[in-house]
């Protein structure tokens, strides 16, 4: 006879199988009923996220966990029960929050990241492009940035897509996660970001899996890949930067042959700005009544503005973005541009669209200094302090969080900071640099406004004398190159500054030794390792801004050679792929870009060098 073996133990290989998110979500979220709003909310994202047929199956469903086995999921289950019985008071009690969400905020902490960025040591650059190699990429540039507005020929613009990765963002470690669930007032918002910590947790741990989702690429700007699921809209944001980008190109232009066809464009932008995107605030301590732009726009009618399909807008929605406020970040830069477009138009003594004119003079009308003062931290008030401090490691002293005070009723309710609160170098500077911009109109180097913007420019200070400014981990929107790039468009208005005022606003100097750490960063850790065409624009642009010498010693031009070599990289007709111009890092990483933008930034990068190498004028004259 044969041996015979005994029967295995019934279960005991479900009891060795590791789970997954399904097996941890389904049950709790899934069954059952839904007693409050916020389960409610949580049962339909899940179901319209993780229940999505190509991410479910393709993706999750085959991501299980290392370190959790099926007979492990009960403090997970427990903790998703309590998310769908939550209510109200609930969400906003910190402590409930740490409690309820401590199992997975250690999951988080156990994740090892990739090394996402490839770079390597680059080559030192002899030779400089040519004259005739330069204006060749401005005019490509130019030609891909109008037939992208050409495309609708009753509304033109410029898409701008938002790519969400499941996969997160690096740094979002235990702590930050629930950071943000306890600085956020929205539930919906906080159902999200639980469900994308989850995520990420199980596609972290698949790498074959995790691959469906991103890889590594070569520089430091993450190249948009997945078009597919590109939410396209268009923002104020984005708008006022493209302004400023074909500003800059139509100051250079000598021989005014773009003017008839930029002009329209340009009014059409800043209209977006100034007049589409506007909407009224109070300021929380003086109530002084203003005018501020927000990101998401509505008619009369409460219809976007923003160029959103139904479906893109329900995925806001979905994301948590539904209600919005208007930031610090787009009104200061809007506020700097209306003044250079006033500015412009006298000077050029254009026949402009005088209701725009008369707009930018409105905006303009404003204490502004005051009224952004009420939002310093270490300032005369404390009444809307950052309630998330992920961007480590920053002194916060002197800085404005990014969003204005706006208060949203649900069901009876107030609720503050929908979307949180929070302190990023890059908006802070555009805010020093519009200020310095208006300094005349604003009184800004007399009495408290001097004092506010000291306190400003200490902050600044502090993150690059620190080198802190260099961590990623220390935004919240930008990467440190954009951070040095925004010093760089500051210290060009700086340098139009008397030599007396100079003295007024940084007696010491410090202007000029962030200038220095900001040159030897670009030429180190920029321009010294291998770059994607975003950050060669981004490298160029600041050298330049900075004013960086000698000027032909190929630090410069190695930027510029970069920006050749991948001329033609870009699908379809576009000249460039689309990279990560912003990002969000909560409720997961979310990339901002589009082809058009790297065109656009392509082209400031070149006119900025063809000024300051060719035609060896001085940068500190400005716009």
């Amino acid at each position: 006879m044969g041996k015979i073996f005994p029967n295995p133990v019934p279960g005991i290989k479900a009891m060795t199988r590791k789970a997954s998110l399904y097996d941890i979500c389904d049950q709790p979220i899934l069954e059952g009923e839904c007693p409050t709003p916020a389960g409610f909310n949580l049962r339909l994202i899940y179901k319209k996220l993780a229940g999505h047929p190509v991410l479910k199956y393709l993706i999750l469903k085959g991501c299980r966990h290392p370190a959790i086995s099926l007979t492990e999921i009960s403090p997970y289950q427990e903790m998703m029960r309590k998310a769908m019985q939550a209510n109200a008071d609930n969400w906003q009690d910190p402590l409930w929050i740490e409690t309820t969400f401590s199992s997975l905020a250690r999951l988080l902490d156990s994740i090892e990241n990739p090394r996402w960025q490839q770079r390597e040591k680059a080559e030192q650059l002899d030779n400089e492009l040519t004259r005739t190699d330069l204006q060749k990429m401005i005019d490509n540039c130019l030609q891909d940035i109008l037939r992208i507005w050409d495309k609708d020929k009753n509304d033109p613009w410029f898409p701008v897509a938002a790519q969400v990765e499941l996969s997160g963002d690096d740094h979002m470690d235990g702590k930050n996660f629930i950071n943000v669930l306890q600085g956020v007032g929205s539930f919906e918002y906080k159902n999200i970001t639980v469900l994308f910590a989850l995520m990420r947790c199980f596609l972290m741990t698949n790498p074959v899996r995790l691959r469906f989702i991103r890889r590594s690429y070569r520089g430091i700007c993450e190249p948009m890949s997945a078009s597919f699921a590109w939410i396209w809209h268009r923002i104020a944001f984005s708008d006022v930067n493209f302004f400023e980008h074909l500003l800059v190109f139509l100051d250079s232009d000598a021989s005014r042959r773009h003017y008839a066809r930029l002009v329209p464009v340009l009014e059409n932008l800043l209209r977006y700005c100034v007049c589409s995107s506007q909407e009224w605030l109070e300021t929380p301590n003086n109530h002084i009544r203003h005018p501020a732009i927000t990101c998401l726009p509505k008619d009369a009618e409460g219809r976007p503005l923003c160029r959103l399909s139904e479906d893109a807008l329900q995925k806001k929605r979905d994301l948590g973005f539904g209600d919005f406020v208007p930031d610090t970040d787009t009104t200061f830069l809007t506020l700097a541009m209306a003044r250079k477009w006033l500015v412009f138009v006298q000077r050029e003594q254009l026949t402009a669209d005088k209701v725009l004119l008369e707009a930018c003079e409105s905006l303009l009308n404003y204490p502004w200094v005051e009224i952004i003062s009420e939002y310093q931290v270490g300032g005369k008030y404390s009444s809307n302090p950052p309630t998330i401090l992920i961007t480590k490691p920053l002194d916060y002293e002197g800085a404005v969080p990014i969003w204005f005070d706006k208060t949203f009723k649900r069901d009876g309710r107030i609720i503050r900071e929908i979307l949180g609160n929070e302190i990023c170098p890059g908006h802070n500077m555009d805010i020093l640099d519009a200020i310095l911009v208006n300094r005349k109109q604003w009184l800004a180097l007399e009495g408290e406004n001097l004092a506010f913007l000291q306190r400003l420019l200490d902050f600044h200070y502090r993150a690059f004398a620190s080198g802190n400014f260099c961590h990623e981990t220390a935004f919240k929107y930008y990467l440190p190159e954009i951070y040095v790039y925004y010093l760089g468009r500051m210290y060009r208005t700086y340098s139009t500054l008397a030599d007396i005022d100079k003295r007024i606003l940084d007696p010491k100097g410090k202007i000029e030794d962030m200038r220095r750490i900001a040159q030897q960063y670009c030429k180190d850790e920029l321009v010294g390792y291998s770059l994607n065409a975003f950050d060669a624009a981004l490298a160029v642009s600041a050298l330049v801004l900075l004013a960086y010498e000698p000027r032909h010693d190929g630090v410069i031009a190695a930027g510029l050679n970069v920006l050749n070599q991948t001329m033609g990289e870009g699908k379809g007709r576009h000249l460039y792929r689309a990279y990560e111009w912003n990002r969000m890092r909560h409720p997961t990483r979310i990339l901002v870009g589009s082809e058009v933008a790297t065109s656009l930034f392509v082209l400031r990068a070149c006119t900025e060098a063809m000024r300051y190498l060719k035609n060896e004028e001085s940068i500190n004259s400005g716009t």
